[in-house]
């Protein structure tokens, strides 16, 4: 009995710390489908804008899929998954321990506060109102050609380079935006 009490109590406190992550910072780790993820893969192009060994972030990586994925698909470029949600990030970091990837790599940090300077490409799937606070930061600190791709929230104010919709059961779509200084 108390076994089952130390499991129950552990599974209650690790939901704990995401559910107060999500309120904390208004967006759940929300896991990308194969489907969606497939998709997004095949709207970035083959080569990226910039250095050729610029990083890719991906800002609010959760449970690392879209970010092996993007370590398979660009395999010059450094992959860093911003997390702030302690649970998903170990997950995350645990997978990365049994695949391992040398070019990605998983960090337990607010994105807002990363310096995103010199990155290449930027990968969210944000809630609509952390999209919008996202907005100017990207915008600043970005360099002019960079690539920002965003799963089924629009960023505000931006028009779209590209917006493909995925073949899921809710048609999400997928943005491709480029920075412009001009």
């Amino acid at each position: 009995m108390t076994a089952e009490v130390a499991a129950l109590t552990t599974a209650l406190v690790l939901i704990a710390l995401v559910v107060w992550t999500s309120l904390k910072t208004g967006s759940p780790p929300t896991p990308t489908s194969p489907s969606v993820r497939r998709t997004m893969m095949r709207t970035l192009p083959d080569r990226l804008p910039g250095n050729e060994g610029a990083a890719i972030a991906e800002l609010g990586s959760g449970w690392g899929g879209v970010a092996f994925a993007l370590a398979k698909r660009y395999p010059q470029h450094p992959i860093i998954g911003y997390e702030v949600s302690a649970l998903p990030w170990a997950v995350s970091r645990l997978r990365l321990l049994v695949q391992p990837r040398a070019n990605l790599q998983f960090r337990n940090m607010d994105f807002m506060r990363a310096d995103l300077s010199g990155v290449a490409l930027s990968i969210c799937y944000l809630m609509p109102d952390t999209m919008a606070r996202l907005r100017d930061k990207l915008g600043s600190e970005l360099p002019d050609g960079a690539l920002v791709l965003s799963n089924t929230f629009a960023m505000p104010d931006w028009h779209a380079l590209d917006q493909v919709n995925a073949p899921d059961l809710y048609s999400s779509p997928v943005y491709l935006y480029e920075i412009s200084k001009k």
